[in-house]
């Protein structure tokens, strides 16, 4: 298979001192952050701008009602600080204070401020160099930022708009402008309390009391959530999201043959990505609303297309990120220790973490899914959740040929058959950047022109998986990826229950049981960031000895009984790759 050149750009980086190219494209400055550097990752300016800055089709709150909105118990702006409180990072390309990651949709009006992946995909470290404190920003590897502190903030501003007389009319004065009318104030009155009950009570019904912390998401939950029970209207179906992971990295991710921390899904196409990217803009309130339209014998015919999914913006952003390097290792390096290291990574890690040709999908890396002994309850809520199906019951599954959902199903056939649904919609309605990728597929595959027949079996036989464990994986398995880049993606395991490297090469019941969260501060002997300070009010990662509730450290004892000698060697390797 030939991919595109942009799509495997992808080399291991050699490591860099300070004066290095680690350290390039700096960027504008206040005098309130420290200075900017960009890590060199193969992108130009124009790539990172349209990687902060383009749509997906999220729709989270209309724009205007955002930038009106005031905090909870305040008159400050809701956005006044670009959302930095919550851990979210300067954009520099946005004209509007917008963090980066959170872009307007300017296809609907009013037009809507929404999410995309480099909100939550895009990380920052902080080093001093003589006493001066600077920062480098990296492209595609986990934020450390607080979700769900933003969420529940936002959530409880709004609800004190609808419920504050006095804080209503100015919110509707300053919405409105010129226009500002009586009738048009209780006009929007009705649309504003809409959108708070179902944003509320979402909240409400989803988030934890256990915080997620900086850098966390029950993502898997959350898109349940938004599909089986707010867009199918299934209020019973309803779930606590209470197993967080850590963001993934997302360089190298086009190479994998599975992706998600679970390997849940196919991967190494466009299409591929096309229907996890689908999922997760569901997950990120992208608007569904499923139709119904049931003969009175055979399979109910369900329409998809009423979606707010923006082909073209999850094409665009997976191009980018296909083209994306891992960070180099920025500082100092210890030639002959990480030589060492290199002897100990072949003997004690290559067997799951080598680059190994897949044998599923050509040109891409095998992605091993296995059992480790680490905490199981992301995989196993993935795996075992089960909803009430409304108006899909009865419709086609993507796999096995002929098979239907029942009145209730799995969790993740919901959602695969409801983004297959809409991705089959986008292909018979000619959408651009579908027949883009399915071309870019069908060309690499060498399948010939891409004709309409030929497309419909080609976009449901490579979706037939979707969110779907590999059915040799046990119960609590997890992909293990390559490790380029790895340096840069603390707190580890798939939780981000161990705050660094050394802690991911001590046995498990000697690693940390309490430490701090969602500082930028870069450790740079252990391999993390710092774990005695954070700005987060409940900035505090606590371990769950039982390994069950979602925050355990256990497992993955691989490399624990090394000297210590040799632990650091293994270290100063892992930091070049």
């Amino acid at each position: 298979m030939r991919r595109p050149a942009w799509a495997f750009t992808f080399a291991l980086a050699a490591a860099a001192v300070w004066s290095g190219r680690a350290l390039s494209q700096p960027a504008p400055s206040s005098s309130s952050a420290p200075p900017l550097t960009y890590a060199d990752q193969g992108w130009t300016p124009a790539d990172r701008q349209a990687f902060y800055t383009t749509s997906q089709g999220s729709r989270l709150i209309p724009y205007e009602w955002f930038k009106t909105l005031r905090r909870a118990n305040s008159d400050e702006p809701f956005g006044a600080d670009g959302l930095r409180r919550y851990g979210y990072l300067a954009n520099e390309y946005a004209t509007n204070n917008l963090p980066v990651g959170f872009v307007v949709d300017t296809r609907v009006q009013p037009n809507q401020l929404g999410m995309s992946c480099a909100a939550c995909h895009t990380g920052q470290l902080e080093y001093k160099k003589e006493n001066v404190t600077y920062a480098l920003r990296l492209d595609g590897a986990p934020a450390h930022a607080d979700f769900q502190l933003f969420l529940s903030d936002l959530r409880d501003a709004s609800r004190e708009t609808s419920a504050n007389p006095q804080r209503f009319e100015a919110f509707a004065k300053a919405v409105l402008g010129p226009g500002y009318s009586p009738a048009k104030a209780a006009d929007l009155k009705v649309s504003f309390d809409a959108w708070v009950k179902q944003f509320g009570d979402f909240m409400d019904k989803s988030l934890p009391t256990s915080p997620w912390g900086p850098g966390r998401l029950d993502a898997f939950n959350m898109i349940f959530n938004r599909v089986a029970a707010r867009d199918l209207d299934q209020p019973q179906n309803f779930a606590v999201a209470d197993a967080p992971v850590s963001y993934p990295f997302l360089w190298n991710a086009s190479k994998q043959d599975r992706t998600q921390w679970n390997g849940a899904v196919d991967n190494g196409l466009f299409i591929h990505a096309l229907g996890r990217n689908t999922g997760e803009v569901l997950g990120v309130f992208a608007e569904f609303s499923p139709k119904r339209i049931a003969p009175p014998v055979g399979v109910p015919l369900i329409l998809y297309g009423d979606h707010s999914a923006d082909f073209d913006g999850l094409q665009k952003l997976e191009e980018k990120i296909a083209a994306l390097k891992p960070p180099p290792w920025p500082f100092e390096l210890k030639a002959d220790l990480a030589a060492a290291g290199e002897k100990l990574f072949e003997k004690h890690c290559s067997s799951c973490h080598a680059e190994t040709e897949s044998s599923v999908v050509p040109n891409a890396w095998a992605t091993p899914v296995q059992v480790v002994g680490t905490d199981p309850r992301m995989a196993k809520n993935a795996t075992n959740r089960t909803a009430d199906t409304g108006l899909l019951s009865g419709s086609l599954l993507p796999r096995p040929p002929g098979a239907r959902l029942g009145s209730r199903g799995k969790t993740t056939d919901i959602l695969a058959n409801s983004v297959v649904g809409i991705l089959l919609d986008g292909t018979l309605k000619g959408e651009p950047a579908l027949q883009r990728a399915i071309a870019l597929d069908f060309q690499n595959l060498q399948l010939g022109d891409p004709d309409l027949l030929k497309v419909g079996g080609f976009v449901k036989e490579n979706l037939s998986g979707l969110f779907r464990k590999p059915s040799a994986a046990g119960e609590g398995a997890y992909e293990a990826r390559v490790l380029h880049g790895i340096w840069a993606t603390a707190p580890y395991l798939h939780n981000g229950s161990v705050p660094n490297l050394w802690e991911l090469l001590t046995p498990p019941k000697d690693r940390k049981t309490t430490f701090k969260v969602g500082s930028l501060t870069f450790d740079q002997k252990n391999v993390g960031f710092a774990v005695d300070v954070s700005p987060f009010d409940k900035g505090d990662f606590t371990v769950d000895p039982e390994n069950t509730n979602g925050n355990g450290n256990a497992g993955h004892a691989y490399g624990t009984d090394l000297s210590e000698a040799d632990r650091w060697a293994l270290i100063e390797y892992l930091k070049k790759l």
